[in-house]
């Protein structure tokens, strides 16, 4: 009688057998300590006969452990207004051209509108152009000057070109409910 064996079961018979091979090493490795790292070797010096007590030492308290950290979710905007939302809820964010008067007179009033409804100013320059190619894509078109009302977590409230405080301590009132 004469057997043979087709070609797919030849190859999973000598699959099989390197598996088990494989298994079969490691568990002689494993019996031997080799796998898994070295073995535990204790060294003991000999104790002096003396008429005292050894003296033990404390170990030192463990330290408490530490909390781990809650992961900070960036809003999308730019690092400046990224990191003013972590503060305050509502952000009031003037961009200007510097050295443009109009734009030096919408900056002040954005800023005395933060001042009097409490919220966290960042000021933008529109020459970062890292800034703005992060705000742009967050907001869409911006005009120059803008203020823009921003709230936790990175949602635009209100978007002015020129304004004056009152009217943005209003949008930020809104941002607020």
């Amino acid at each position: 009688m004469s057997v043979t064996l087709s070609p797919p079961v030849r190859v999973a018979a000598l699959v099989g057998a390197l598996v088990l091979t494989g298994i079969a090493a490691f568990v002689l490795l494993l019996g031997r300590g080799i796998v898994g790292g070295e073995p535990e070797t204790v060294a003991t010096a000999p104790i002096a006969q003396t008429g005292s007590k050894p003296s033990v030492t404390p170990k030192p308290a463990a330290k408490p452990a530490a909390r781990p950290a809650k992961p900070r979710v960036p809003s999308g905007f730019p690092a400046k207004i990224d990191h003013a939302l972590r503060y305050s809820r509502v952000v009031v964010v003037s961009v200007s051209v510097p050295g443009a008067a109009v734009d030096a007179i919408v900056r002040g009033e954005a800023r005395a509108g933060a001042k009097a409804s409490r919220a966290r100013l960042v000021t933008l320059s529109a020459a970062n152009e890292r800034a703005m190619s992060g705000l742009v894509a967050k907001t869409g078109v911006l005009p120059s000057p803008a203020v823009i009302v921003v709230k936790r977590p990175g949602v635009v409230v209100a978007t002015f070109s020129v304004t004056d405080a009152a009217t943005i301590s209003q949008a930020v009132a809104q941002a607020r409910r």
